[in-house]
This record gives structure tokens, sequence and C-alpha cells, in this order.
């Protein structure tokens, strides 16, 4: 059965809201996905911890991303204290970021709304976390890490997903702006 789409607005004023309700909605995301990370992190054996810590040499893709930026562009390298902290920083932005190219994307891209944002924050962690991550040398290979880590990294960016399209989804309610998959008023 072929769903009845109406033409989605692609003017500046309403990409730009879209953006921005994304860019809210990612902060929100980032912050789900951190306590569903920390909560699953727990439940690993210490076993599987301490594998996945001597694998990444107690540095996570952030921080490696952080010291990368930081060499590159100011010649400086960071303290172990400088790269966690600026590691976060580079999660959070990457977090919001994508938060803000879900927004501009949602309603035009069809793919992208797929089952509430679930099949973003797939795309996030299939594209972005198994391939790129280690493409990019801020990981080992992603065949060297044990199931447990693939399963709570996927469950990490389905949480993120579900998060930013539920949020996106009600910030354009509240702001009773169009659902562009109907082009209705909400």
């Amino acid at each position: 059965m072929k769903q009845n789409r109406k033409k989605v607005k692609n003017d500046v004023g309403s990409i730009l809201l879209d953006v921005a309700f994304g860019l809210v909605a990612g902060t929100a995301a980032t912050f789900v996905m951190d306590k569903v990370s920390g909560y699953l992190y727990e439940l690993e054996d210490e076993k599987t911890r301490k594998y996945e810590e001597i694998l990444r040499g107690n540095e996570y893709p952030p921080e490696i991303l952080a010291e990368k930026i930081s060499k590159t562009i100011a010649g400086v390298e960071l303290n172990k204290e400088q790269k966690q902290k600026y590691g976060n920083v580079v999660h959070w932005s990457y977090g919001i970021m994508w938060g803000g190219i879900y927004g501009a994307l949602s309603g035009r891209v069809p793919l992208v709304d797929a089952a509430n944002g679930l099949s973003f924050g797939t795309g996030m962690w299939l594209i972005g976390d198994e391939m790129m991550t280690p493409l990019m040398g801020l990981s080992p290979s992603s065949a060297e890490f044990p199931w447990q880590n693939h399963a709570r990294a996927f469950a990490n960016h389905t949480a993120y997903g579900a998060t930013l399209g539920l949020t996106h989804n009600l910030l354009r309610s509240i702001a009773n702006f169009s659902d562009p998959r109907t082009n209705q008023s909400q």
C-alpha cells in the first residue's frame, strides 16, 4: 500500500527550525546514550571490561580524536586529564551535531525517520562505530572486540536514535509545527 505523502516544507525557516529542534534532541539523546552506556558497562563482567580497556589502551575514540585535533590545529599534545576533558567535548559535540543533521533530514529523507529515529541510531552504530572509528585510527578493528562491546554499542546507539526521534517529534508537536510526513499540523 502506497503511503500518501504530501510535499515537505523545504523553505530555509522550516529547515532551520528543524535543525534547532534536532540540536536540542541531539543533546537529550547524547545524555540518554551516556546513561545507557554507563549502566550496560557496569553490567559487563570485569574480565570483559579489562580486555576492552587493554585493547583501547585505556583511551576512548573521542579522547584520541581530541588529541589528533589538538596536535593538528594547535601543535599541542594533551595530557590524560586534558584528553578526557576534550574527549568529552568531542563526544557531546558529535552527538549534538548529528542531532542537527537528523533535524535537517527528518521528513525530507524517509529512511531517516524510520521507526522514530531507530534507523538513524542504528546507522550511526554501524557506519560510525563499527566502520569509521577503526578506519580513522580511533580504535582497533571492530573484529578484535568481544561481542559484549558490539551489543552495548548497538544498544547505546539505538537509545540515542529513539531519544533523538521522539524528542524531535515532541518539540515539533509542542511548537505546533507541521508534521513533514503529512504536512498537517499536529
